[in-house]
């Protein structure tokens, strides 16, 4: 009866909490949306108008329709490369490729459809709108390409770029090796104190020790977008006065696709201290990988990322002064001469 009783109260707990946790995964500011319109040549809206988008390297297809204005919205996408189509009975279908969607973004498509048969097509390759109109925040994203081809410092850390945001201050190594043994940056964003800005991945928070220093600093090639939210946050970014730091990370998809790097200092390739009669002892190695697929085509993916570090490294050498006879005597001003 005990057992019974137990498993009564545990199991509605257990419910209980899968619930809550798919309702706030839901929002988590790791998805962008695309929405539009869809209209005549004569700017008239079109109405139940079928709308179909198709991300290209899974194959994840979603369908709406058009509402009374014409008007669509495909809320919570993953980050990817999309093809939108249109199809309405006496119009010329019309498809919309290269939409490119990040995280924390709303991309707006619209339509204006020619009369035809809806057997013919007209496509046309997406640009980059100009101005933002569906969204308040601003911001900066920094994608993978830049990433991996912009200088890094600190190991190769993705936060040392985020100083190329505007209103944001150089990255600096705030604490001991001992304390920040992950080489977290720190930055000042619009005027406020560092641990007023808030770091995340994939929309989970990943500060420590009241935003001192991050916890998981992942490696680049493991990066998709890093999204950097500067004003006017939405609300679900609570407690930030200066900036949010969103990290999203690859993804499998129908292809199969890794990486490896490796990076290598040792003493014999480096200058040695001017004081000293050779480099001391150094072997640093920066090492990884990158693995990601179908699990079920179409359907289901993974994708993994391993980074190791090791650092063999002697006592620095450095210059010390020793105090002179009056200094130690207590003649303090005579040292500023």
């Amino acid at each position: 009866m005990m057992r019974k009783t137990v498993l009564a109260r545990f199991i509605p707990g257990v419910v209980f909490g899968l619930l809550v946790f798919h309702a706030t995964a839901f929002g988590q500011a790791d998805k962008g949306s695309l929405l539009g319109t869809v209209q005549d040549s004569s700017g008239a809206a079109v109405s139940d108008t079928e709308v179909t988008v198709r991300e290209i390297n899974t194959n994840l297809i979603r369908a709406t329709r058009t509402n009374a204005d014409g008007n669509f919205s495909f809320p919570l996408l993953d980050s990817g490369n999309y093809t939108v189509e249109t199809n309405h009975a006496g119009f010329k279908q019309a498809v919309r490729t290269n939409v490119q969607l990040n995280a924390n973004s709303a991309i707006r498509t619209d339509f204006v459809l020619q009369v035809g048969n809806v057997a013919e097509s007209i496509s046309v390759s997406a640009s980059s709108a100009i101005l933002q109109t569906d969204r308040a925040d601003l911001g900066t994203k920094i994608e993978r390409q830049t990433l991996q081809n912009m200088p890094l410092a600190f190991n190769r850390n993705y936060q040392g770029l985020i100083g190329l945001v505007p209103g944001a201050s150089r990255p600096i190594r705030a604490n001991s090796s001992f304390y920040n043994s992950q080489d977290s940056l720190s930055t000042q964003v619009n005027g406020q104190f560092r641990q007023a800005s808030s770091y995340l991945l994939e929309g989970i928070n990943n500060d420590w020790d009241n935003g001192n220093v991050t916890v998981i600093v992942p490696p680049i090639e493991a990066i998709q977008t890093v999204d950097v939210t500067t004003a006017n946050y939405d609300a679900e970014f609570g407690r930030v006065t200066g900036a949010v730091t969103n990290v999203i990370f690859r993804s499998g998809t129908n292809a199969w696709h890794g990486s490896a790097f490796e990076f290598n200092k040792v003493a014999e390739l480096a200058a040695k201290n001017y004081f000293a009669v050779k480099a001391p002892p150094l072997v640093y190695n920066l090492f990884g990988a990158t693995f990601g697929g179908p699990i079920r085509k179409n359907k289901a993916f993974f994708f993994v990322d391993y980074q190791g570090l090791r650092d063999r490294e002697s006592a620095a050498i450095g210059t010390l002064t020793i105090p002179t006879t009056l200094f130690r005597g207590g003649n303090l001003v005579s040292c500023l001469g």
